[in-house]
């Protein structure tokens, strides 16, 4: 699902067509790409409102190219090779290449005010994504991407692409999405914003979560559409509006597959989760890999209406059997003329053809007519701003079923840095095999009626935790927001559902300045266990638990700082490891049911009996609570120089941030907290 779209897997061939007097007895291909002499690849083409231009995007194919085992050193792949956005007429003249450098750039699709939404890599490792990075990849065209989580290599470095914007001409380039994971398969709503799927899988499984979101064109108001808990389909892509109805038509697709499957029309009014919005209209067709693999294939819908839809369709007879029995991984190629241009009647279940080549496969039919232009969404956003934002929740127990009014004392805001190296698990950063970058920001208050209004940095990628008395996570955001440069981003509560409506009365917070936000204890930004957890260890543990220690018991259960984190995570029933795994398997937070709140270590010492004369402040609670209910990671980040770069983030951000208190600084670096221990 994500390889799919770098040129360095291209193959050579095809173009793109008109298709003329397709409902004659002699319909006739014209191709219009014919000035594209090299050999290379075509993708995703998508045509102006008017009718008269095409956006596509394009590579040049190099043999070998996809044998190369170190396409990390992007010297080692010419710039052509990467997909660019190219424009033309309708009728072939006019070839315009409007992206450049070596990032792959594709699925260009015109917004209503004419400039030009699409898919890139060119987000890259930055912390703050926005104008100014996508800018520097004008300037240099080959900085570093930033890579998926679970999968890859120097030989198949998987690069994530995200939401773009440019100019007509190409100028103007701005990454509107700072997201650290992939974005796909963006197109416009009929109210103007941008329909795109992506994927958050930040503390759970990798594989189900592909799912539906909107977006403003200045990269304000992201939202949820549909299913962030919903595991089947795996990913709900190529979503498209629908003529004359409030429904959309998608792709449901697999993991481990490209981008086709079953076709379902989705009712975002009827909910965001579950299969009560979704109408399987190819039930004969499963939904890919969950469901097992499918035979046939439908991808491309083009919607003329709810009944019909024009469609590719193909027999993919891509299940082989071996020693073991039917492979499991989805890797065989469909035959090069294994797809067919199709209408289906959503109704009757039938397909009729319409075009078949016998040669090569046919995809993404467009009707060759004008379509409504949406209406445009105009910016609010101020022209020059500072690089924060603010949010304001309006009750954070909406949506909450256990917490009372009062119980949420603050909000722990936790950045999620990008992947900096190709390799899974390269670096271990803590538990599971793809664990996410993390940075705790820190915390802001909660008013007594559940309010919170608050500044943050613009162009990171940040989720919320709401925090009790104690400091213990009560609820854990399942998904990541951001603001952009002067923006106020509101939402209800906390997991609230999407459909309610506002609190009638206007929130405390907002009738007071937004809260800077108080830094965590050192070791928190950035995040790494030897600076947040040791010197606790080192305070109040490592006398009695370490290989000298006059007590044999104490010493099999080593806490120096060469031991300490593996017998931390291992420890009880059931162990840290363990919550961590259940939690990332089941994919949702369950309320008061976080980390820290059913940690065995922390119930030992809370026992009544407790734990020989062991007796931890309330400094040294903050620095476990904030460990534990961040899923125990070793760091944060993915290599020293992310590390630097958040260290230069929190200083670039100090206007944002509330000095500690004496007791709350002391927790940082007095005593027996001192780094250097």
């Amino acid at each position: 699902m994500s390889d799919q779209y770098y040129g360095w897997w291209s193959k050579p061939g095809g173009g793109i067509y008109l298709l003329h007097n397709f409902a004659s007895a002699s319909p006739r291909e014209e191709c219009i790409t014919g000035s594209f002499t090299l050999p290379g690849s075509f993708l995703r083409p998508m045509l102006s409102y008017d009718g008269q231009k095409v956006l596509f995007a394009w590579c040049h194919y190099y043999p070998g190219l996809a044998a190369e085992t170190n396409k990390l050193d992007k010297a080692n792949v010419p710039e052509d090779a990467f997909y660019h956005v190219y424009e033309m007429n309708l009728d072939g003249t006019g070839v315009r290449q409007l992206t450049h450098g070596k990032y792959d750039d594709f699925d260009g699709r015109y917004l209503p005010d004419g400039r030009v939404v699409f898919l890139s890599t060119r987000r890259g490792q930055s912390l703050q994504a926005g104008r100014e990075t996508a800018a520097r990849t004008m300037m240099l065209s080959d900085l570093p991407d930033c890579y998926v989580r679970c999968g890859g290599g120097p030989e198949r470095p998987v690069a994530v692409y995200t939401l773009h914007t440019m100019n007509p001409d190409g100028s103007g380039l701005c990454a509107i999405s700072p997201f650290e994971m992939f974005e796909w398969t963006p197109d416009i709503a009929r109210d103007g914003s941008i329909l795109y799927s992506r994927w958050d899988y930040v503390d759970r499984d990798n594989m189900p979560y592909m799912g539906l979101w909107t977006i403003n064109p200045d990269g304000s108001n992201a939202r949820m559409v549909f299913k962030n808990y919903t595991k089947s389909p795996h990913c709900v892509f190529e979503a498209k509006p629908i003529p004359g109805s409030q429904r959309l038509i998608f792709t449901a697709s697999g993991h481990h597959s490209q981008t086709m499957g079953s076709l379902v029309l989705l009712d975002p009014a009827a909910g965001p989760e579950g299969n009560g919005p979704m109408t399987r209209i190819t039930p004969e067709v499963p939904f890919p890999e969950i469901e097992g693999w499918p035979l046939t294939y439908y991808v491309n819908p083009w919607p003329l209406s709810e009944r019909h839809h024009l469609v590719a369709w193909g027999i993919e007879g891509a299940q082989i059997q071996g020693p073991g029995g039917w492979d499991r991984w989805h890797a065989v190629q469909r035959p090069p003329n294994g797809m067919a241009l199709y209408l289906y009647d959503a109704e009757t279940r039938s397909r009729e053809l319409i075009w078949c080549d016998p040669e090569i496969a046919c995809g993404d039919p467009i009707p060759v007519r004008t379509r409504p232009r949406p209406p445009i969404i105009a910016s609010t956003l101020p022209d020059e701003s500072p690089k924060e934002g603010r949010f304001l929740l309006a009750d954070v127990t909406r949506g909450l079923t256990r917490a009372q009014a009062g119980e949420v004392k603050s909000l722990r805001i936790v950045a999620v840095p990008a992947k900096t190296h190709p390799t899974m698990n390269f670096p271990s950063l803590g538990i599971t095999a793809d664990d996410p970058g993390k940075c705790v920001l820190g915390t802001v208050p909660v008013e007594t009626d559940g309010s919170a209004y608050f500044r943050a940095p613009s162009g990171v990628i940040v989720f919320f935790q709401a925090l009790d008395a104690r400091g213990v996570a009560v609820q854990t955001m399942r998904s990541a927001t951001h603001v952009q440069p002067g923006q106020t981003l509101a939402c209800i509560g906390c997991h609230e559902q999407r459909q309610q409506a506002p609190p009638p009365r206007s929130a405390i917070a907002s009738q007071r300045p937004p809260s800077r936000i108080t830094p965590g204890p050192e070791g928190s930004w950035p995040l790494r266990f030897d600076q947040l957890v040791q010197p606790v260890l080192n305070a109040r543990c490592v006398s009695c638990h370490s290989e000298g220690a006059t007590d044999p018991r104490g010493a099999r259960y080593n806490l120096t700082a060469a031991k300490s984190y593996e017998s931390l995570v291992g420890f009880g029933k059931p162990s840290l490891r363990d919550q961590i795994w259940t939690a990332y398997r089941r994919g949702t937070s369950t309320e008061g049911d976080g980390i820290s709140a059913r940690s065995a270590i922390l119930s030992l010492l809370d026992s009544p009996k407790g734990h020989y004369d062991v007796r931890l402040s309330a400094r040294d609670r903050e620095r476990l609570f904030t460990w534990m209910d961040t899923y125990a990671q070793r760091v944060g980040h993915f290599s020293d120089q992310q590390e630097q770069e958040l260290i230069e983030l929190r200083r670039s951000c100090s206007a944002l941030l509330e000095p500690r208190t004496e007791s709350q600084t002391a927790a940082t670096g007095a005593g027996p907290y001192k780094t250097s221990e």
